[in-house]
């Protein structure tokens, strides 16, 4: 395949609120609700221990509604439009969960196509704009790499037809099929990005930032490639870590953690926003990472061994301590969401993990909710809560 084009990119230095406020609102096709009957609002979905799943405020952290035992381990949990779904490749096990009413439907069916003790899966849950239906991405690679894909539409009316079937195309590269912030839908195209880590092959004409598109309407892969945000002098495999992708105000937004140099004050959490029906990228905004993540305080110290020649056994265990700190520092943020009052909701991980929100205009940053230690942030929903009793 020949590479694609060069996309164009522009850098807006300066981002008023109204722009911000426009590039930047609500999350559209990600997972969350807010307490009261038939209200709005703007809340979180958390995953934790792999059984257990919580609705939270975005605003106060507080629970408002949870789904325990809705999972179980080995089982893959999605959140898209207004669903949340709960699959298993191997069983065929389906379960959907309506954000808004808390029903849960069970379309269990035939095993997918992607069998085997050696095939890895991804799952994403998406919603076709012109059609309101809800379909599932199932991404699944054979142990030789190969990827393959196939779909199925969400019916809970009762009416039957949901089963898988083979997408009309492949994956144009190797995909991140496996961690959900390599990915985003936008108008009901799913993004992706490369293999996540740095020693992964990579398809000839691949960059660190290029990403793949999925149209759900279709149910095709574009055979044309897109290429992301990075400068030509950052675009190398070394980067591929520190990128993300989200879907914010109906846009592809492309997340960059850029470390340059060893000085904590440069560094900075990079939001580019793709121009609609375009190929350019607009940088939208720079937050400083100490701002954003804990643990960022300090500078990291010289290395362990230049310090080990200066003997002292005091010495030597501050410097153990500075290094669990280093290393236990949070280390990603993805933002979730622009809430009501113009604050972003940003999910911090680290050895655990946190829900802020930071305000883009003064650089505070207010905790809303910890995440325990192997919990996620499954996405975040804004709309009307039917009151009902908790699951």
């Amino acid at each position: 395949m020949a590479a694609p084009p060069r996309n164009r990119t522009t850098e807006k230095a300066h981002v008023d609120d109204e722009a911000l406020q426009r590039y930047c609102g609500a999350w559209r096709d990600m997972q969350c609700s807010r307490r009261g009957g038939g209200g709005g609002g703007d809340a979180f979905v958390v995953g934790a221990d792999l059984t257990d799943i919580t609705l939270m405020d975005a605003y106060s952290g507080e629970v408002v509604r949870r789904m325990d035992g809705l999972s179980r381990p080995g089982l893959r949990v999605c959140a898209g439009g207004d669903m949340i779904c709960v699959v298993s490749p191997g069983d065929g096990l389906l379960r959907v969960v309506d954000v808004a009413t808390g029903d849960l439907t069970d379309l269990s069916m035939g095993c997918s196509a992607a069998t085997g003790r050696n095939v890895s899966s991804g799952y994403t849950l998406g919603k076709v704009p012109a059609t309101g239906e809800h379909k599932l991405l199932h991404v699944y690679a054979a142990a030789n790499g190969s990827q393959s894909s196939e779909v199925l539409t969400i019916t809970t009316g009762g009416g039957g037809g949901c089963q898988w079937r083979a997408t009309r195309s492949h994956p144009p590269m190797r995909i991140e099929h496996g961690i959900s912030r390599s990915s985003a839908t936008v108008g009901g195209v799913v993004h992706f990005l490369s293999p996540a880590t740095t020693s992964a092959p990579r398809d000839r004409g691949v960059e660190c930032d290029t990403i793949a598109a999925f149209d759900l309407a279709t149910e095709q892969w574009r055979p044309v490639l897109m290429d992301g945000p990075l400068p030509a002098d950052q675009r190398h495999r070394g980067q591929r870590p520190n990128l993300s992708l989200a879907a914010l105000g109906g846009r592809l937004v492309a997340v960059h953690h850029d470390y340059p140099g060893r000085t904590i004050n440069l560094w900075t959490i990079n939001l580019w926003s793709l121009t609609p029906n375009t190929t350019t990228w607009t940088k939208l905004h720079s937050l400083p990472i100490k701002n954003v993540l804990r643990g960022w305080e300090e500078e990291p110290t010289s290395h362990p061994a230049a310090e080990a020649k200066r003997g002292g056994r005091s010495k030597k265990r501050k410097k153990k301590k500075e290094e669990v700190r280093w290393l236990c520092r949070e280390k990603v943020a993805q933002p979730l969401a622009m809430v009501g009052d113009g604050r972003m909701a940003v999910w911090a991980r680290g050895c655990e993990g946190a829900v802020r929100l930071h305000d883009p205009r003064t650089g505070a940053c207010e905790e809303v909710a910890q995440v325990e230690k192997g919990g996620c942030v499954l996405g975040f929903y804004s709309g009307a809560l039917a009151q009902g009793e908790e699951f």
